[in-house]
């Protein structure tokens, strides 16, 4: 009885196997035309020296009804470039600059196959080749198109690097955009800025009195009813939300958007009596099932150093489960030693060009090695008791300008330098 039964149901998937086959078999290539969409619209236009250039990145359901697949569950990411190159010289756009590993369109009409006929692919291909961006952009004149990137949650930063031939010299423009992507909203979208803090309760410091205020600030997070002890906040980081969003995307990090419900509140670190105001998330590498990453969460202060914005933060690097569905019922381990974290993010700040100073506070709370304290939800963690505060530029800075104000350097400290 079991051997028929299975032999039943083998024949059932086979037939369903050849049906769904003949299905693709026989279908034809479709999409709808990119007027249609606010895409084009809402393009953020800048222009450098006599080269114009304006960027849009379409939704996941615009990208699926304007390409006639679902693009982005294959993790990849049109992006709309229109260039106009005023010069009297061939301008030449450079792909790289967008995404080092980017996808060519015959790539991902490869990878998207499956869903057509044997015509219905070369008509996609076709259409994938006619609308991508080209290299070159003659004197005088205007081409647009997409670029096939990496998938990414959130704002999409990219640059657009166009170079001028035939001036002897090379020339070129290099342009930075901050894309917002429709269908996503990020945490610190929903934070009421404007109302977190009484006018009369922020106090504008100068930069040495910002030196004697962290001394006066709680070393570490609490749980939601403030009755237990979570784990210090080493980061400071002085610049405007804006700046901040920008340095981070420069540096990698992605935003998030998490569902505030009572697990999630009820695990979460609070700072000034609340949960995370923004919380930035990088993974190491592409691999979107390994759980490894560092978690940035930012608490923005009832301070301001001379008109700017000082932000509180703290790092959490998961080490623990190799795989998601690990994590949901297991946990995530963390690395017990959060200065690592702390120095890391320095470091990546200082090398995409993000830092204008930094300098070493010990306002922190110490916790040797060799007795690790544990946090209210029991993970273990030690530090040095080391606090780096990090100003921050929306544009870039050359590595070799950043400043260092030397506020303190005592011996245990680990120091690193930028």
């Amino acid at each position: 009885m079991y051997i028929m039964l299975n032999r039943v149901w083998t024949r059932l998937i086979f037939v369903s196997l050849v049906l769904l086959l003949a299905a693709c078999s026989t279908t034809p290539y479709r999409y709808e035309p990119l007027d249609n969409f606010e895409v084009t619209k809402r393009a953020i236009t800048k222009q450098q020296g006599q080269i114009q250039v304006s960027a849009s990145v379409p939704s996941n359901e615009e990208a699926e009804r304007i390409l006639g697949f679902p693009i982005y569950k294959r993790g990849i990411q049109p992006v709309w470039l229109e260039i106009t190159n005023n010069s009297p010289n061939r301008a030449r756009f450079a792909h790289v600059s967008v995404d080092r590993e980017y996808f060519s369109p015959l790539e991902v009409a490869y990878m998207h196959k499956k869903y057509f006929s044997k015509q219905g692919w070369l008509d996609m291909e076709r259409y994938l080749m006619e609308t991508a961006i080209p290299r070159t952009i003659p004197a005088g004149e205007t081409r647009s198109g997409f670029i096939y990137t990496h998938a990414k949650t959130g704002t999409k930063s990219f640059n657009v690097d166009v170079f001028y031939t035939g001036t002897g010299d090379p020339v070129y423009e290099e342009f930075t955009f901050f894309v917002n992507v429709p269908g996503f909203v990020p945490d610190h979208a929903t934070v009421d800025w404007k109302n977190l803090y009484d006018k009369d309760a922020i106090r504008d410091v100068s930069v040495d009195q910002l030196r004697t205020e962290l001394s006066g600030l709680s070393c570490c997070t609490t749980n939601r009813e403030g009755s237990g002890q979570g784990q210090p906040v080493n980061i400071v980081l002085v610049a405007n939300g804006i700046e901040v969003l920008q340095s981070l995307l420069r540096a990698g990090w992605s935003e998030t958007s998490y569902e505030k419900d009572d697990n999630y509140l009820n695990n979460i670190e609070y700072y000034f009596g609340r949960p995370p105001d923004a919380v930035f998330r990088k993974s190491r590498g592409r691999n979107t099932l390994t759980t490894d990453r560092n978690e940035l969460s930012l608490w923005l202060a009832p301070l301001r150093n001379d008109g700017t914005g000082v932000w509180m933060g703290q790092i959490k690097h998961a080490i623990g489960q190799r795989y998601k569905i690990n994590e949901i019922f297991f946990g995530a381990a963390q690395d017990p030693d959060i200065d690592d974290g702390r120095n890391f993010l320095l470091q990546n700040l200082w090398y995409s060009q993000s830092l204008l100073a930094v300098a070493y506070s010990n306002t922190g709370l110490a916790v040797p090695m060799g007795n690790p304290m544990l946090d209210f939800n029991d993970n273990a963690f030690f530090t040095d008791g080391g606090r780096i505060v990090m100003w921050l530029s929306g544009d870039p800075v050359a590595l070799q300008d950043v400043r260092n104000f030397w506020w303190d350097d005592e011996a245990g400290f680990r120091r690193e330098e930028p």
